[in-house]
């Protein structure tokens, strides 16, 4: 069995200290900027340990979130939670902001849970993208004051920020809503993000419906139909999800061996591990990774 000290995890982003405003380690905004090469601006696959949110003001082009591919155009936002993979490439002349913060810059009048009641934020049923109407296509003003705010060095300069950033959270996620039709009972809304955040926690050492059923509190057969209510899947399916997502960032992105990355992912038979990665993808975990790259 491979020790876990060998494992090299995939590298990950962290958000960079403001030179013009010293307190803000857990903030920052900064235009889209990039290499451009052949007159496309282009950022290659990478992670974050914070939320990540991109505006397009103007601009096309292509972002790839856990490899699912979504269009960029004129006023457009993307949201990205921690550990999601994405690569962007985007015409050299795009105009915008990328604001990256972590839950405890987001600390709202001491409720840890205010993040979980933006839909965008969550993967089981909503895209990570909001292509904004004419009316919230003006929501760049709040961008603006936000990045002009940010450079002050003003005692309250973060409780601004972050003012604004609740108000920009808050005007996209009533038009997503409307939008995509996302509502859904607040109870059955609750328990599916309770799930899709205790399946990121722990889908490396728990794989059955009955691990995640008592850490919730529920029956087995009663968690599976409100999952199979909401999203016409079952728990195990979503499990599988996780982790076939997982598998596929570390094939393309790290140079581990199929045996060292099931080892990571829970799996203590690599055998196992990649019958169980052919069985969804129809490739073998080897021929993912060599067509792929």
């Amino acid at each position: 069995m491979p020790s876990k000290k060998s494992f090299r995890e995939l590298p990950i982003r962290q958000i960079r200290t403001a030179e013009v405003n010293k307190d803000a380690d857990h903030f920052s905004i900064e235009k889209i900027s990039g290499p451009a090469v052949d007159g496309k601006l282009i950022i290659e696959a990478h992670r974050h340990d914070f939320y990540h949110i991109m505006y397009v003001k103007k601009g096309v082009g292509t972002n790839i979130i856990d490899f699912e591919s979504y269009e960029v155009k004129n006023a457009t936002v993307f949201f990205i939670s921690p550990g999601q993979v994405h690569e962007i490439v985007l015409n050299a002349d795009v105009d915008g902001y990328v604001i990256s913060f972590d839950k405890s810059f987001f600390l709202l009048n001491e409720n840890m849970d205010t993040l979980v009641h933006f839909p965008f934020f969550h993967t089981f049923r909503n895209d990570p993208v909001a292509y904004l109407n004419d009316d919230l296509a003006k929501i760049d003003f709040f961008f603006d004051e936000i990045y002009t705010e940010f450079q002050t060095e003003a005692v309250t300069s973060l409780a601004v920020v972050k003012a604004l950033l609740d108000v920009v959270l808050l005007r996209i996620s009533r038009s997503y809503v409307q939008d995509k039709k996302t509502e859904a009972p607040a109870y059955l809304t609750f328990q599916l993000r309770k799930l899709e955040a205790l399946i990121e926690a722990h889908f490396k050492e728990y794989k059955q419906l009955a691990d995640y059923a008592g850490l919730m509190h529920l029956s087995p057969k009663h968690l599976n139909s409100l999952v199979k209510k909401a999203l016409g899947k079952s728990v195990t399916n979503l499990i599988h999800q996780r982790s076939l997502i997982e598998a596929k960032r570390l094939l393309l992105f790290t140079n581990n061996t199929i045996t060292e990355i099931a080892f990571e992912l829970g799996y203590s038979d690599s055998s196992y591990f990649m019958r169980f990665f052919k069985k969804h993808t129809n490739m073998t975990a080897e021929a993912y990774r060599k067509n792929k790259m």
